[in-house]
């Protein structure tokens, strides 16, 4: 090979790895980018093997380690880290919830009211003549699902086996029965049964309540349709938890630097309002971080005990809560992001 020729296989060889490393600096933060972007980008070159076409894996390793440490550094001191986690606490109580409510979107759809009516009274086992259907499936209720009930009078030689096998036959796979207690005693009241069944992503649950009249014998029934809980939404809900998470460190981290190069007023509008944001977050992120950590932990539970985590921060007052925190929270990352950096006048040298 020529000298020229070996010159140009160089020289193609460099461009290639410097476009390399060109890409992998793109892991960095653009700020970090812009100031050491250059210096690094040299000293990678000037370290390469003559004719090295790509990165060696040592380069790559270290590069992603160091673009890891700058997305998650924060400036020095106490206030910064409680800061961060702060927010950290704030916006993974966000993601749970985001995601909580995208893992309900594939939950079933509420029975119309004839239809529940159909399933009472196949439980019941006769029709019911007078039944009282509360139909809450409004967003601002804790729990959606169809209520039937037929207090109106008790139904006489109702038993709970034929009742289940009855729903059996209809294709509802039958849960276990529950007896409950009334503690403590109290003279003329009885414990009652529940029991529940699922279909179709649907929960139905089963109330049986001997009637306390004199001379009067028979069951008063109660049965709620709910949806199910998505199989797949306790991990939704860790996964958003920890995207919110990461975000809340990073954006922390981000703010923090850019409002040390503004000016005391602005530093001191964005703390207020941090504290504001604080104060208005503490609710709705306790609601939720409190739900979380009883689901996570308490898994034999009843179904119908499951409240979408979601619906912690769509009902009053938590809604209006929550959204003025993330409100107050763009404000100060706006704050952060606009403004003119403080001029530090330099001392003047004086002859020795």
């Amino acid at each position: 090979m020529t000298a020229s020729g070996e010159v140009m296989r160089e020289q193609r060889a460099h461009i290639e790895l410097e476009r390399w490393y060109r890409r992998l600096l793109w892991a960095y933060p653009i700020g970090y980018r812009r100031t050491h972007g250059q210096e690094i980008l040299t000293t990678l070159m000037d370290s390469a093997e003559p004719g090295q076409r790509t990165p060696n894996r040592a380069d790559v390793a270290d590069l992603l380690r160091g673009a890891l440490r700058q997305w998650f550094r924060l400036p020095t001191g106490i206030p910064a880290v409680i800061a961060a986690a702060l927010t950290v606490m704030v916006l993974g109580a966000v993601g749970a919830a985001a995601a909580s409510w995208l893992a309900w979107q594939t939950a079933a759809g509420l029975p119309s009211d004839t239809v529940a009516q159909q399933t009472a009274e196949a439980v019941a086992g006769t029709p019911l003549t007078t039944p009282d259907i509360r139909r809450m499936d409004d967003t601002q209720m804790a729990w959606r699902g169809v209520h039937v009930q037929g207090y109106s009078r008790p139904i006489p030689h109702w038993g709970i086996d034929t009742a289940q096998a009855r729903l059996q036959a209809d294709g509802w796979t039958l849960g276990p029965v529950v007896k409950h207690y009334l503690s403590p005693p109290r003279l003329n009241e009885v414990s009652y049964h529940t029991f529940q069944a699922t279909r179709g992503g649907l929960v139905l649950t089963v109330t049986a309540r001997p009637s306390t009249a004199s001379g009067v014998s028979g069951f008063h029934l109660q049965a709620a349709i709910t949806p199910a809980q998505p199989k797949w939404e306790p991990g939704a809900v860790l996964l958003g938890c920890l995207v919110g998470v990461i975000t809340g460190w990073v954006l922390t981290g981000w703010t923090m630097y850019r409002l040390r190069r503004r000016s005391l007023p602005r530093r001191l509008a964005a703390f207020t309002l941090g504290l504001t944001a604080l104060g208005l977050a503490a609710l709705p992120t306790a609601a939720i971080w409190y739900k979380a950590l009883t689901d996570f932990t308490f898994i034999n539970r009843d179904l119908h005990a499951v409240t979408p985590l979601y619906r912690l921060v769509v009902t009053s007052p938590a809604a209006e809560q929550g959204s003025g925190a993330l409100v107050v929270g763009l404000a100060i990352l706006v704050l952060a992001a606009t403004g003119r950096n403080r001029t530090t006048v330099q001392p003047t040298a004086t002859a020795a």
